[in-house]
């Protein structure tokens, strides 16, 4: 019975060992024959993309071969909104904003300007994001390439070394697919907070006029387009609201890390209904017998539209949000689609050779 067991044991450890030799050599296949031929045109492609955002064109200039740099995108702008309106010419070159000439109509604008124009080159930081990616894309590609001559070099008694070959293709392949999609997320929305308002803060110098702290402008990439953010700010002298502690939170940042927490720490719906009312009762009461009927905002204007920015406490008088399609990024972001649907389906083939 024993020697049965064993027999059984041993037979499918043989079966298994034979299926999984026959897997590796799939695997050794389709990575020779399917995946690194492709390889040259997935660098390609991603350096045209790097071309496109560096130098407005699909090739690298190279004087040589008269290869000129690509001319600056020119882009208009044009929101109109009952009685105000914003118009203008937004001008990339690669990676900056280098020239935005905007007439802006809205009276809590126009006590600061009618007219704005930028004096200095700005840099789109979602931009450079993307060719940093793009750079490490390709450096692991090419990195790829060398696995090609190992690959074919070894015989089929190598199998170990195969399949350490084919281990680090895919976790490379799932590198650069991080790398692709980091890329396509920049082109469509500043992820990191602080490249856009409240912790971005706004050089007036920039600008002719120079802008005052009332001023707030952003330039960021949206869904393949360029935008400008325009705010114009009223900031907050009244107490305790106005009141910014050494570590730059204000009081109102204060009074909704607190309120948040005890939301958050409440567990059924009845104590929460209880405490919110006797936070209403309490904080809120507490709250107004610091203000008077003077003030320009009651005390949920204060929460809800009170911001902390350039260690100042400010409200959003008014808000123009502008964007203009930019043909350059739609194409390199259509590119970066297709090239994550390609390495998904390697990564995918590969997961199915080594299951």
């Amino acid at each position: 019975m024993t020697a049965n067991i064993l027999n059984n044991k041993t037979f499918i450890d043989t079966v298994l060992s034979i299926q999984s030799t026959q897997n590796d050599k799939e695997l050794h296949w389709y990575i020779i024959n399917i995946i690194l031929p492709d390889l040259p045109q997935i660098i390609e492609t991603l350096q045209i993309c790097s071309n496109l955002l560096m130098y407005n064109s699909p090739q690298e200039p190279d004087s040589k071969q008269c290869i000129e740099k690509g001319p600056s995108i020119k882009l208009p702008l044009s929101l109109t909104n009952q009685q105000d309106s914003v118009n203008g010419i937004i001008t990339r070159d690669g990676p900056y904003i280098t020239d935005l000439n905007l007439t802006v109509k809205n009276h809590y604008f126009n006590k600061h300007f009618h007219k704005l124009h930028l004096i200095k080159p700005m840099v789109l930081e979602q931009l450079v994001n993307v060719l940093n990616l793009i750079k490490d894309s390709i450096a692991i590609l090419q990195n790829l390439q060398s696995i090609d001559k190992e690959l074919t070099l070894l015989s089929e008694k190598e199998e170990n070394e195969h399949t350490i070959k084919h281990d680090q293709l895919i976790c490379d392949f799932k590198k650069l697919l991080v790398n692709i999609h980091d890329s396509k997320t920049n082109l469509q929305l500043p992820s990191d907070p602080n490249l856009v308002f409240p912790l971005q803060v706004t050089d007036g110098e920039n600008f002719e006029p120079q802008l005052s702290d009332r001023i707030a402008v952003d330039f960021y990439l949206s869904q393949n387009q360029v935008c400008i953010d325009l705010k114009s700010l009223h900031r907050i002298t009244e107490k305790p609201w106005c009141e910014i502690d050494a570590n730059g939170k204000s009081f109102v940042d204060k009074l909704k890390e607190e309120m948040k927490n005890k939301r958050s720490s409440i567990g059924d719906k009845s104590t929460s209904d209880a405490i919110n009312q006797n936070n209403n009762t309490n904080i809120f009461s507490n709250m107004m017998s610091h203000l008077s009927l003077r003030h320009k905002y009651d005390t949920m204007d204060y929460i809800t539209r009170c911001i902390t920015y350039n260690n100042m406490v400010v409200v959003v008088n008014k808000k123009f949000e502008v964007s203009t399609e930019d043909p350059i990024l739609i194409s390199c972001f259509t590119k970066l689609d297709s090239l994550e649907s390609i390495i998904n389906g390697y990564i995918s083939s590969l997961n199915s050779f080594s299951m």
